[in-house]
């Protein structure tokens, strides 16, 4: 099981062109890159970013998703046309990065919409997969809370209806929608899931993995008795540490837990 780090970790302290030398005094080597604005969206910054990458696996890149992701799905043409352009450029950082995904969260569901219109949403899901696969790219679907793909339910559905398509799973999104990450793993064919993300909580508040009372240990079994090959990252908010010390003290401790499952050792926390 490979460990690492999400840069959204890091959003807004550090600039995005600085986060692979961050990550590699950390002694970190497998992250997912995310682009925060249009401008970081342009080929010309992409590839001056990408040139930092050194040897860093980069499994996956993730745009600030609600600034044209959901005009995806515009009826009107020249809205979803405007918004197909940036997905495209998204779609050439995967490339730049040498990233296989796309972590895509989709439309908004502010109004607490249940029912959908999967057959449709689904072939909106296919072409965008097809565009994506031009670049040599998988779509991965991102369980957002406030997103159409919150519940366990759409991925069940979606998955089915789009054979293109993979998953990406988030443990606070699935907590703060109400459900368990286990419950995705259960609507998603392991093959399937290609990134999940974790966070932390102590009395009720988010916070870096290994500081709060989430098992661990019981996640990683989990993982590996589904047999899921996903890498496991952190994606923490950037206010749950002080210093990047305790970012990489969290990712050294995921790094034990995950080395106890593999030879079968139980670490003491």
């Amino acid at each position: 099981m490979k460990i690492g780090i999400s840069t959204s970790t890091f959003f807004n302290n550090l600039p995005t062109e600085k986060m692979f030398d961050l990550l590699r005094t950390m002694r970190v080597d497998t992250t997912e890159v995310c682009l925060n604005t249009f401008s970081e969206y342009d080929k010309s910054y992409v590839d001056h970013v990408a040139s930092f990458r050194g040897g860093m696996n980069v499994t996956s890149v993730a745009p600030l998703s609600t600034q044209f992701e959901p005009q995806l799905f515009s009826p009107n043409m020249r809205v979803r046309a405007d918004a197909e352009a940036l997905f495209k450029k998204v779609c050439y950082a995967c490339f730049a990065f040498g990233a296989k995904f796309y972590t895509f969260c989709g439309p908004i569901n502010l109004g607490g919409q249940k029912d959908f219109e999967y057959t449709h949403l689904a072939q909106r899901f296919s072409q965008l997969a097809d565009i994506a696969a031009s670049y040599g790219v998988t779509l991965s679907l991102k369980n957002m809370r406030w997103s159409y793909a919150a519940t366990p339910e759409f991925f069940k559905r979606m998955l089915a209806l789009c054979p293109r398509l993979c998953a990406t799973l988030d443990l606070y999104n699935a907590e703060s929608a109400g459900y368990e990450l286990n419950e995705f793993f259960d609507a998603c064919p392991p093959s399937r899931i290609n990134l999940i993300e974790v966070a932390d909580t102590v009395k009720g508040e988010w916070c870096l993995p290994g500081r709060g009372k989430y098992n661990f240990e019981r996640l990683f079994a989990d993982i590996d008795r589904r047999k899921i090959f996903a890498p496991v990252l952190i994606a923490a908010r950037n206010d749950c540490y002080s210093d990047y010390l305790q970012v990489r003290e969290s990712y050294e401790r995921l790094e034990a837990i995950a080395s106890s499952q593999k030879y079968g050792r139980t670490v003491q926390r």
